[in-house]
């Protein structure tokens, strides 16, 4: 960390967590931090591989988009459900609201997200596999790629290209189709995030939270098992 960055923690005392834990809408501003924390995530994945072109970076980023497509559909279904609960709530009228309101956003779900999350990320059914086995205008296959002996860089690259035509809902080399559902999905991304973390802060701030300057410590971390273990 840079000399002129500064650690910082938001902070709610004991009084103003109690405060908190009574409050049913503090379960929905954790469950939305939780997205945030996994977008990004899957995101900076994408990221740290720019540019490279080994079989193990194309595979983290063809992964990072299916993660960010997947993610980012549950994230809509979860500001969905807080419409109730924060009705009238200003802070989320004038920016999570705005997301369900885009038109945009709503056919990139339907026509993208939504296969991709059912047909490649958090569901691996072999039924859906093979309707777009069947339907592929691929006339090879190339099952496999990797690059030297080490466990862990192969890239499986048919079984995620079908997974992208699951996605795309046509063919890949259709790159007006794809460049278009790619950019509108980073779009949609950083106006979640942005939005969020307004609205998140907003809320933090009404139940008391306060930000505090920490000096550096290790971040936490889990408990390593026992074979890591001297």
């Amino acid at each position: 960390m840079k000399d002129n960055e500064k650690a910082r923690q938001i902070y709610g005392n004991p009084t103003v967590f109690k405060k908190c834990r009574a409050d049913k809408k503090f379960a929905y501003v954790v469950a939305l931090a939780r997205a945030v924390n996994a977008l990004n995530s899957a995101h900076s994945l994408m990221m740290s591989t720019t540019g490279e072109d080994a079989p193990a970076a194309i595979r983290d980023r063809m992964n990072s988009y299916f993660f960010v497509s997947g993610i980012l559909y549950e994230a809509l279904k979860l500001i969905r459900a807080m419409n109730t609960v924060f009705a009238g709530d200003k802070s989320f009228e004038g920016s999570l609201r705005l997301i369900l309101k885009d038109a945009s956003g709503q056919a990139l779900e339907q026509m993208h997200l939504k296969s991709v999350r059912h047909g490649g990320v958090f569901h691996f059914l072999p039924d859906r596999f093979a309707e777009a086995i069947a339907t592929t205008p691929m006339t090879e296959c190339v099952f496999a790629s990797t690059f030297g002996e080490q466990k862990g860089n192969i890239h499986y690259t048919f079984a995620d290209l079908i997974t992208a035509e699951i996605g795309v809902g046509t063919r890949l080399d259709d790159n007006v189709v794809v460049t278009q559902m790619m950019e509108k999905t980073l779009e949609l991304v950083k106006q979640f995030v942005d939005h969020s973390e307004n609205f998140i802060g907003d809320q933090l701030h009404g139940w008391g939270f306060r930000v505090l300057p920490v000096a550096l410590r290790p971040a936490v971390e889990l408990p390593h098992s026992s074979q890591n273990q001297a």
